[in-house]
């Protein structure tokens, strides 16, 4: 016996054995559900609606009050299939975040290698949270089509951390992160061959640039070894193997290669993104940074790359903050103060339910000009506040708190806490401390640089100057500092198309130092330094 379940808005339906949890069956259906702690039920953040249909409480009434157990909310995570439902998913939305997923790409005059006419491929850049992929016919060089998807594996965690834990607790998970890698670049494969109207049998290369952790489960590698120190990987060098031991829809003699990685936390997204960005050519100082959980950081000095990762935490993903969500309806992701008080934008342009990455580093700044948060992150209400900035402010069970947005009553719908402030001071000065520790290794200041270039999603949505008011970057010249988009997917496409830019990215790798950060003496309190706030 099955039993279906519904889940709105996408309408999406699945059958599931009863006890499948709710998150299980999301995953089938392909519906995202935010699981920070690994769908552990430690985080609450995993929050579902009982449409219709009964479903048993267990495990959220740790998260959820009475009022709402009896309005039928309940943890995706914990909560056991038992018969039919319909599920609302609140920090859903229809389309499935297009929005979310970063394909944007620099572009270069890329070498060709011109194969068979009909051959087809396609670059990856296997992400976290998100995967996209590029087809190209590889008889012309001509780039057809782009699409993006969720990568499935988020049902274990939204971190690399939580997978890694997940496989170190039982080694089965490890075959089932791989199917679910494997499953969503099946996803886009399909999708990009049907945008196209050709076959996926015409489909013969694929190259994938992404995180050591994601190149070990996409190829069902243990990463266990990458969840203590020394943080080795189970390889460094390009890998390539037949796309059919992965179980990819392509050509039977379809070949997938799999980018070089420098450390545990230095992959090959950062090996692509220093193939796309032709870092190592610039004639002057450079900095290539990647904001995330994990930090990567490239420094290029007089030819001589230095390169570093630094666990910043998922702060700038919006967890282990008290209302924070990714960038889907719904969620603030910007904050300015208008004539002494604050404003703010809300995806979607509807109520506001939470905050994202760049909406917290827009708040913090923005507190930070008007005098209610001190370099010691302290938030308090300034002195000479105006009435309608006064009355954010309120103590919410004993912490410090700043409302952002009021919802339709005249109440606070979403509010910064204290605790989040503390969780930015962490993911900020890890990040920061990173990068001056690479200056201090090479001899320079970050006045030096000629270039800062600010790669990944969330590194696209940063406002600079609020970004440097509370230290997250240096402050330079505002017109050094770029946006490349997607440099991952941007150097898998160069790799794809010549066999000489797979030749480039290994000798990048082989050439690149990598900085452990915690063996340089003055790390830690350049990090300490670094979680207080910048003085104006």
């Amino acid at each position: 016996m099955s039993w279906p379940v519904t889940f709105f808005p996408s309408g999406r339906t699945v059958h599931v054995d009863p006890g499948t949890t709710l998150l299980q069956a999301a995953v089938e259906a392909g519906v995202s559900v935010q699981t920070p702690c690994g769908g552990n039920g430690t985080c609450g953040k995993c929050r579902v609606r009982l449409r219709d249909g009964q479903a048993p409480a267990i495990g959220s009434s740790a998260h959820l009050s009475q009022a709402e157990l009896d309005a039928g909310w309940r943890l995706a995570c914990t909560t056991p299939v038992t018969g039919p439902l319909t599920v609302d998913i609140p920090d859903a939305t229809p389309d499935a975040h297009p929005h979310t997923i970063l394909t944007d790409t620099i572009t270069h005059n890329t070498p060709h290698d011109p194969r068979p006419v009909g051959h087809l491929g396609v670059a990856f850049d296997l992400g976290t949270t998100t995967v996209a992929g590029t087809l190209f016919d590889l008889h012309t060089g001509r780039e057809l089509a782009t699409r993006a998807a969720m990568n499935q594996q988020i049902a274990r965690g939204d971190d690399v951390i939580s997978r890694i834990d997940a496989v170190r607790r039982d080694a089965r998970a490890l075959t089932d992160l791989q199917r679910l890698a494997t499953d969503t670049l099946n996803v886009i494969l399909i999708d990009l061959s049907e945008s196209c109207q050709t076959s996926v049998s015409a489909i013969r290369e694929m190259v994938v640039a992404g995180n050591t952790t994601m190149q070990h489960l996409l190829l069902g590698r243990d990463p266990s070894s990458l969840g203590e120190a020394p943080f080795t990987p189970a390889f460094t060098d390009a890998q390539t193997v037949p796309a059919t031991e992965l179980r990819l829809h392509a050509h039977p003699d379809a070949q997938l290669m799999v980018f070089p990685q420098i450390g545990g936390f230095v992959g090959g997204d950062t090996v692509s993104s220093l193939l796309a960005t032709r870092l190592d050519a610039l004639p002057y100082p450079a900095l290539l940074v990647d904001v995330g959980t994990n930090g990567e950081i490239v420094l290029q000095h007089e030819g001589r790359l230095c390169t570093a990762s630094t666990a910043a935490g998922p702060a700038f993903e919006g967890a282990r903050i008290r209302q924070g969500m990714r960038a889907t309806a719904g969620a603030i992701d910007a904050v300015w103060h208008e004539t002494d008080d604050l404003a703010c934008h809300v995806i979607g342009d509807g109520p506001a339910r939470g905050l994202c990455g760049s909406a917290l580093v827009d708040a913090v700044a923005e507190l930070l000009r008007l005098g209610a948060i001190d370099e010691t992150g302290t938030l308090r209400v300034p002195d000479d506040a105006a009435p309608d900035f006064a009355r954010r402010f309120q103590n919410v069970d004993d912490e410090a708190a700043v409302t952002l947005a009021w919802n339709a009553t005249g109440e606070p719908a979403v509010r910064l806490t204290q605790q989040d402030i503390r969780e930015l001071q962490l993911a900020s000065g890890a990040i920061r401390a990173g990068i001056e520790t690479l200056l201090c290794v090479v001899g320079i200041t970050a006045h030096s640089l000629g270039a800062l270039l600010l790669a990944g999603g969330f590194g696209n949505t940063l406002r600079i100057a609020n970004a440097m008011r509370i230290g997250l970057l240096p402050r330079i010249d505002e017109s050094a500092v770029r946006f490349i988009g997607n440099a991952s997917l941007a150097g898998a496409k160069q790799a794809l198309l010549a066999q000489a830019e797979r030749a480039r990215a290994q000798s990048l790798r082989d050439r690149t130092e990598h900085i452990e950060l915690a063996q340089q003496s003055g790390f830690s309190n350049c990090f300490m330094e670094h979680m207080l706030f910048p003085s104006e």
